[in-house]
């Protein structure tokens, strides 16, 4: 019997909240390992699960909400040297050391620890969760994949300590890989896109109140800050009868009632795919409470949309506006006209949302912003009295704007990643001074605090 460890690593970072944070794509590996290798025993280590009884009760610590967001547990930690400048407090977010090194202990020693990984500036944690693996058990296989890798694969393979680094995608690589380390598999089938993908195994999981759930992967448009081309350069759309038997499996088998869409691209065709599935759903008295974290393209919010997400009973819509500056929209969101967000609030609020659900990102820190960008932004939302939201810029490799930041001098090519960290960027990098995000933070806290009550 052979014994795979699937690892999700801790964040290290000033700041961390869970917004339905899963890690899909290990989950994806775990079901395909599950239906094709043979006589083997499957594991996982969540270092950020916070429903599991044993992290409430050891450190006495509340779930989360209602709906499955939450503060994680956190230890204040060193900061590294080049964030010696930065007023605020640097953390390792997730179930302490202890815990960590308690678990592998207890599963033993296995031939095969699967490590993902999300942000590259959060490799602090990856690293540190293989050093550990590797110090307990020096014989065993580490492989390490996921975002980070996939977007600095010569960094990861040359400082992670892990004997195979994946970039990309693995479900079809991971089968031919555990035949070489001696797996048994089954069969070696090439899936061709996410449809035809086995679900993923939520069961090796605590029992969350929530599930993630895509009905497409990557996105069409173009946006010189974001890495989903890079990640997913095609846009694929899923079929709507699989999105149907999708949900009804997840809502026979776990009796779940929150689903947070991970699309980047939610609404984009929302006449081919989203509609139909809501359709579907309340043909078939399915109901769920949905949610979108990653923010939705508000040019897309007609009224048919708008009474659709309405009635589907859609709770938490996070609204991409990115810039709300006129000249700065064709440079920074052309998928955009600040005449698009306008209507959707009309369109949203006319269908029967509260103008408190409709959180709407700000781009925040830019290399083309200056303050006064960010608060002509802040003023421009603020007359529809929603909540605001800030998305801070960080520099991700391979991207345009990181491109043209090492062209400029601003970054050097092989800089440390921690220097990609969005609040670290923030205050080191952009345009912006300490007492000007000081001053911005404090009057959009209060506003918040405002509109939300």
């Amino acid at each position: 019997m052979k014994k795979i460890v699937l690892i999700n690593p801790w964040i290290y970072d000033f700041t961390a909240y869970d917004l339905w944070a899963r890690p899909v794509g290990l989950l994806y590996l775990a079901s395909i390992i599950k239906d094709y290798i043979e006589n083997k025993e499957i594991h996982f280590i969540d270092c950020l699960d916070r429903f599991s009884e044993d992290i409430r009760k050891k450190l006495k610590f509340p779930a989360s909400k209602e709906d499955g967001r939450g503060k994680f547990y956190k230890e204040r930690i060193k900061k590294p040297e080049i964030f010696s400048d930065i007023p605020r407090f640097y953390s390792r977010y997730g179930i302490t050391e202890d815990m960590f090194i308690e678990k592998l202990l207890n599963i033993g020693k296995a031939d095969l620890y699967l490590v993902t990984s999300t942000m590259t500036y959060w490799y602090p944690g990856v690293h540190r969760a293989i050093e550990i693996i590797k110090k307990l058990f020096p014989e065993s296989h580490v492989w390490l994949g996921g975002i980070y890798p996939s977007l600095l694969y010569d960094f990861a393979n040359n400082n992670s300590k892990a004997d195979l680094v994946f970039k990309g995608r693995a479900e079809n690589s991971i089968l031919p890989l555990l035949k070489e380390l001696g797996f048994k598999v089954k069969e070696i089938p090439v899936f061709k896109n996410i449809d035809e993908l086995p679900y993923p195994d939520y069961s090796i999981q605590s029992k969350h109140p929530y599930l993630p759930f895509m009905t497409s992967i990557g996105c069409p448009y173009r946006c010189p800050y974001c890495a989903t081309k890079i990640l997913s350069p095609r846009f694929f759309q899923r079929n709507v009868k699989n999105l149907f038997n999708e949900l009804s499996y997840y809502k026979e088998v776990y009796s779940i009632e929150h689903i947070v869409f991970y699309d980047d691209a939610l609404l984009v065709n929302k006449k081919r795919r989203l509609l139909p599935l809501l359709s579907e759903l309340k043909k078939n008295s399915i109901k769920f409470s949905f949610h979108t974290p990653n923010g939705i393209h508000v040019k897309e919010i007609d009224r048919e949309t708008a009474e659709a997400l309405f009635e589907s009973n859609f709770k938490t819509l996070r609204l991409s506006l990115e810039i709300g500056v006129e000249e700065l929209t064709e440079k920074l969101a052309p998928k955009l006209k600040l005449k698009d967000f306008e209507k959707a609030i009309v369109n949203l609020v006319d269908a029967g949302f509260e103008r408190k659900q409709l959180e709407t990102y700000i781009l925040f820190g830019h290399p083309l912003q200056k303050a006064k960008d960010i608060w002509e932004s802040f003023k421009f939302v603020s007359q529809f009295e929603v909540p605001v939201s800030f998305s801070y810029f960080s520099p991700i490799p391979g991207t345009e704007d990181y491109k043209e930041l090492v062209k400029k001098g601003v970054l050097r090519k092989n800089e440390d990643p921690l220097i990609q960290n969005k609040i670290a960027f923030v205050y080191l990098k952009s345009n912006l001074k300490k007492e000007e995000i000081k001053e911005i933070k404090e009057a959009v806290n209060q506003y918040n605090t405002k509109v939300k009550s």
